[in-house]
């Protein structure tokens, strides 16, 4: 999906029960992983409205929530001001081809992977980015045949990941600690009234 679909879709984003569904076993499985705590300066990227992030805020010092979408980060804003949320700010900023000059305690996305082209150069710049014994969260898709997205998906770069894959790339980019967890598995109907459920895996590692 396009930067102007996620704008477009943004209004009715947390309308689906499912997205909200996955996006709190996401949230509730990063908090059971790591220690996450009061001192910890964090970055969600790819936040959209904040479904995740806005879960774990409570439990961190700091959230800079940043997403490419505008839209998205307009229905995020609007909630933080309703529900008198003090310690997220939002932020628009492409990683791929922007940096931070601050450091973080804490690094997490949910289902943005895969709509990132040069996934692996994202996942080099988010250990650039995390302090010296900071953590890594990313929460995607399991490989799968295209299937879950569908024929004419927009902005879709990868059909999933082997969560395997991924565990090597991150140990060369300085991450231990690497372990991986089915979180979720979403269940569609394909047109022929056949239902498929899709894995999604948590994987988490600390720098240093």
């Amino acid at each position: 999906m396009s930067g102007k679909h996620f704008d477009k879709a943004a209004a009715g984003w947390d309308q689906k029960l499912r997205r909200v569904e996955m996006a709190a076993k996401i949230a509730a499985a990063i908090s059971s992983t790591l220690p996450l705590n009061k001192k910890m300066i964090a970055l969600e990227y790819g936040c959209g409205t904040g479904l995740v992030g806005l879960a774990l805020a409570p439990q961190l010092a700091t959230l800079t929530a940043v997403d490419t979408s505008s839209g998205m980060l307009e229905v995020l804003t609007q909630k933080i001001k309703d529900e008198k949320i003090t310690n997220v700010t939002p932020l628009r900023l492409d990683l791929s081809q922007e940096s931070l000059p601050e450091r973080f305690d804490l690094i997490f996305c949910a289902m943005t992977l895969h709509h990132i082209k040069e996934a692996d150069q994202l996942l080099a710049r988010f250990c650039d980015l995390l302090k010296d014994g900071g953590y890594l969260a990313v929460a995607d898709l399991k490989t799968e045949d295209g299937t879950f997205h569908g024929p004419e998906a927009d902005g879709v770069m990868h059909h999933g990941f082997n969560p395997a894959e991924l565990v090597k790339t991150l140990a060369k980019f300085g991450l231990n600690q690497v372990a991986v967890q089915n979180v979720h598995s979403l269940v569609k109907t394909n047109d022929a009234g056949v239902e498929r459920a899709y894995p999604v895996f948590l994987l988490t590692g600390k720098k240093g």
